[in-house]
């Protein structure tokens, strides 16, 4: 019967049941919660991808040594006190 059964870490008997059933619905709700989000998420990092797909790709083995000098950085003295 249902006051022998033991839920482990919620207890036993009906309090155990009530509390591990408590604790599943929870559980049930957040994941649908999670789910909605990340759809959401999914959504608007598609329509996003829409909006970059006109512009140029970066391609990391297109770059000069030119496209980076010192002003891209601030000052090129790297040894003085002046951060």
């Amino acid at each position: 019967m249902l006051k022998d059964m033991d839920f482990g870490f919620y207890g036993k008997g009906i309090d155990g049941y009530v509390h591990y059933s408590l604790a599943m619905d929870r559980i049930r709700e957040e994941e649908e919660k999670r789910k909605a989000l990340m759809d959401e998420f999914d959504k608007d990092v598609d329509e996003m991808d829409e909006f970059d797909s006109d512009e140029e790709e970066c391609d990391a083995n297109n770059f000069d040594a030119d496209d980076l000098d010192s002003d891209d950085f601030g000052s090129d003295d790297f040894g003085s006190d002046d951060f």
